[in-house]
C-alpha cells in the first residue's frame, strides 16, 4: 500500500531519498505518475526537480525526479546522487541519437554514488517497439551498449543492480521495478542497527549534534569514550579529507566518517551489517554538506533526517 503526498518544500526534513535520473524526455515523470497514481497525466518537462513523498511499509521516502536537461545534469545531479540511498535510471530505448550521451551520464552517476547504493535501470517505452522497430533497442543491445555486465565485476559488485524493461505509459513492469529498489533501500536500513549518531564540526571544533536512536545508547555512551575518539580523529585528518575509521569495542562497534570539514560518528550494535552502516554514515555526511551549501544547516533539521532515515 502506497501513501503519497506532494510536498516539494522542506523535503529534507523527513524520509530516505530515492532519486530518479535520466536524460530529458526519457519518461521519468511519466514513471512517477504511473506508479503513484496509476495513470499517466499530461506531463510537463521537469524544471530542476520535483519531489513526491511516499510511504511504504511505514517507511517514508523522498522520491526525487531530477530534470534531465544539460544545465541540471551539470549543476545538481552530482549533489543528489551523492546523498541518494537508491537510484532509478530511466532510458528511452528509442532515443538512439543520444545513446552515447546517456551511457556517459549513467557511468558518471555510478561514480558519484556511495558504495552499496542500489541501482535500478529502467529501459522505458517498450510499448513503442511495435511502432518503431528500427529505432527501439533490444535488451541485449542495451546491456552491451551500456556495458552493464560490469556490475558482475568486483569493482562494482557492491551495488545491487537490476534492469527492467518497462512502459511508463502502459504500466508494464513499473510496480515490479519500484518494489525492487525500495525493497533494497528498506533492507539496508534494517541491517544497520545504529544506536546513536554524533556530528562534529572541525571548523567550529565542537559537537553540533548528538542523537540517540536506541535506548541502549545512554548506557553505551558511559563506557565508550566517544568524544575521545572524535577528538583523536579531528587531529588526525585534514578538513578536506574523506575517510572512514572503525573501532571495535566489547559490546559495540564505532564507525567514524570524515568529509568536507565534518566528522560523523556512529555507534552500532555488534549485529549491525558493515555495508549498511557505511551507507548510513556516508549518507548523513552528504546531507550535512548539502544543507550547509544551501545555507539551511540546523540541528533540528538534521535530527529529522537521521531519525526518519535510520531510526529504529
Amino acid at each position: 500500500m502506497i501513501t503519497m503526498k506532494r510536498k516539494p518544500i522542506g523535503w529534507l526534513s523527513k524520509g530516505k531519498s530515492v532519486v530518479i535520473m535520466g536524460l530529458d524526455y526519457a519518461g521519468k515523470s511519466s514513471l512517477v505518475n504511473q506508479w503513484t497514481r496509476g495513470v499517466v497525466e499530461k506531463t510537463t518537462t521537469t524544471i530542476g526537480l520535483d519531489i513526491e513523498h511516499v510511504e511504504i511499509k511505514h517507511n517514508k521516502f523522498n522520491l526525487i525526479d531530477l530534470g534531465g536537461q544539460q544545465p541540471f545534469r551539470i549543476t545538481i545531479w552530482k549533489t543528489y546522487a551523492q546523498m541518494a540511498q537508491g537510484i532509478i535510471f530511466v532510458f528511452d530505448i528509442t532515443d538512439r541519437l543520444r545513446v552515447k550521451e546517456a551511457v556517459d551520464w549513467f557511468w558518471k552517476i555510478v561514480e558519484w554514488l556511495r558504495e552499496d547504493a542500489p541501482i535500478v535501470f529502467c529501459a522505458n517505452k517498450i510499448d513503442l517497439r511495435k511502432d518503431k522497430k528500427d529505432s527501439a533497442m533490444t535488451l541485449e543491445e542495451i546491456i552491451k551498449t551500456f556495458n552493464l555486465e560490469k556490475f558482475s565485476q568486483e569493482e562494482y559488485v557492491q551495488h545491487s543492480f537490476r534492469i527492467f524493461e518497462i512502459s511508463a505509459k502502459e504500466g508494464t513492469n513499473v510496480e515490479e521495478s519500484m518494489q525492487w529498489i525500495f525493497g533494497r533501500v528498506i533492507g539496508a536500513q534494517e541491517k544497520s542497527k545504529i544506536q546513536g549518531v554524533l556530528i562534529y564540526s572541525m571548523e567550529q571544533e565542537s559537537l553540533i549534534l548528538e542523537l540517540p536512536l536506541m535506548k541502549d545508547y545512554a548506557k553505551t555512551k558511559e563506557n565508550a569514550n566517544l568524544m575521545d575518539i572524535i577528538d583523536y580523529n579531528s587531529k588526525l585528518f585534514d578538513k578536506n579529507q574523506s575517510t572512514m575509521q572503525y573501532y571495535e569495542q566489547e559490546h559495540i562497534d564505532v564507525y567514524v566518517f570524515a568529509r568536507e570539514g565534518y566528522i560523523c560518528l556512529l555507534v552500532a550494535e555488534k549485529e549491525g551489517e558493515y555495508n549498511a552502516i557505511r551507507i548510513a554514515g556516508q549518507s548523513i555526511l552528504s546531507v550535512v554538506n548539502v544543507l550547509e551549501q544551501e545555507g539551511e544547516l540546523s540541528t533540528e533539521q538534521l535530527k529529522w533526517v537521521i531519525k526518519e532515515s535510520f531510526g529504529a
